[in-house]
């Protein structure tokens, strides 16, 4: 009897250990899995953007002026007008066939629209057709894109242990900033080539590797298991037919909270990747080069900013880490916009360094935690992706165009430009306050 109590007793520690190692082995993959592939992902969202701020309006719109400019922003936007279909689309099946397998159909989708941008024909050659050929890419880019963040995110929070959902979000949601920092470095490289020959091929070389990365990141990716959450709602049969549809019928709240919650972040983080460049470049002066490095060095530092201000929300709240980021990126508009001005690059550096991985990933880096505890695990893909990807289309497609028509309509002043970033906090403000702090509760139920 003292024998089988013995064993009785000794047992269950050492399986519980085994399966505890086994199960943070799973979360440490799933966690590397989920971003790197986001890496990837907004790594080639992302190069449209440098893109349409350096090369597109003269090499596809016959423009080097600001009718260029605005032309190709314009396809900028396009990719965020089709995120919203993306969100829909891979909404619906992660929240019926599983958030695995829409994250290997987006990296696949992203990175076939990336690889042919970098062999299509120009202006010069295909006339008409090289602008609707791009914009034909564009949006097949913005649809990929419109499933990944949900994806990759809700991999890693519907995987974390309790109280740590901030910092398990942050890190694939880290991915979107160490993809413009790659994005960033590899044009930054390229942009070093004479204009003759940077624009001539050097400009597609970021496109063309793309092939490879997604490869690397299909590899990573195909190996992970899918989440707790959605397995138990598959094994008791209690998916939906239509989340969508449930979901606007029964969360229309969350969803337009959702909406709020994105917009500083769109348009602040937006109008600095694309439109401030541009500005830098083209009315300040800035060497193309320069502006690049700046953006890329102070983007790096959000690979570790962004999962500071994600845990940092699961001790504080959500709503006071995003509520503060709100406010200090609403203070710091005007300032940046002043440092741009002195065309120092230490101080523009430095002006970047306080706008991104500060003020931006502050109300950022909770993010999504903040959305995916807004729904039920029955409709969370559907709610996050519809939500944050119409706010995308909405608020960060836009920014740089309208950016650059007030700074044109204010005679080249920056001015309107601040408050637009203050309206944009403010709505964001409103949304955060409207919702209760969910960062102690939990999020596996699926009713």
């Amino acid at each position: 009897m003292s024998t089988t109590r013995s064993t009785s007793t000794e047992a269950p520690p050492t399986g519980g250990g085994t399966v505890h190692s086994s199960r943070a082995k799973d979360r440490r993959r799933t966690m590397v899995a989920g971003t790197v592939g986001t890496v990837l992902e907004w790594y080639d969202f992302n190069l449209y953007g440098l893109a349409s701020a350096l090369v597109l309006g003269p090499l596809f719109f016959g423009s080097s002026g600001l009718g260029g400019t605005l032309a190709s922003f314009a396809t900028f936007g396009v990719g965020f007008a089709a995120r919203p279909v993306g969100g829909m689309l891979f909404g619906h099946l992660g929240d019926r066939v599983g958030r695995k397998k829409v994250l290997l159909i987006t990296l696949i989708a992203m990175g076939a629209a990336t690889t042919l941008v970098g062999v299509l024909p120009t202006h010069a050659v295909a006339g008409v057709w090289a602008p609707v050929l791009l914009i034909l890419l564009r949006i097949a880019q913005g649809i990929a894109v419109g499933g990944e963040f949900a994806g990759a995110t809700l991999l890693t929070v519907e995987n974390a242990p309790a109280g740590r959902r901030g910092l398990y979000g942050a890190v694939p949601a880290m991915g979107t900033g160490a993809g413009f920092v790659l994005a960033s470095a590899v044009f930054g490289t390229v942009s070093l080539l004479p204009d003759d020959a940077f624009l001539t091929w050097g400009w597609r070389i970021p496109f063309l590797i793309s092939i490879g990365l997604v490869a690397f990141g299909l590899w990573l990716r195909h190996g992970v298991e899918e989440t707790p959450a959605f397995t138990t709602l598959r094994k008791e049969g209690a998916t939906v037919r239509s989340p969508l549809t449930l979901v606007l019928r029964t969360r229309p709240g969350a969803l337009l909270r959702v909406l709020g919650i994105t917009a500083s972040g769109f348009v602040w983080g937006y109008l600095i990747q694309a439109f401030a460049l541009s500005y830098a470049t083209k009315n300040l002066g800035i060497p193309r080069s320069a502006m690049l490095w700046a953006i890329a060095l102070a983007s790096a530092l959000e690979i570790v900013a962004i999962p500071f201000w994600g845990r940092l929300s699961d001790r504080l709240g959500r709503r006071r880490v995003v509520l503060a980021g709100v406010v200090c990126t609403a203070a710091y508009a005007y300032p940046f916009f002043r440092l741009l001005d002195t065309r120092s690059v230490p101080v523009v550096l430095l002006a970047l360094v306080v706008a991104i991985p500060v003020c931006k990933d502050m109300a950022f880096g909770p993010q999504a935690a903040l959305l995916a505890e807004q729904f039920d695990a029955r409709v969370r893909f559907s709610g996050v992706s519809v939500g944050r990807e119409f706010g995308g289309a909405l608020f960060g497609g836009t920014a740089p165009f309208i950016g650059t028509a007030l700074v044109a309509a204010a005679g080249g002043s920056a001015t309107p430009v601040v408050l637009y970033v203050a309206a944009a906090c403010a709505l964001t403000a409103v949304a955060v306050l409207s919702g209760r702090e969910t960062a102690r509760g939990e999020i596996t139920g699926g009713s």
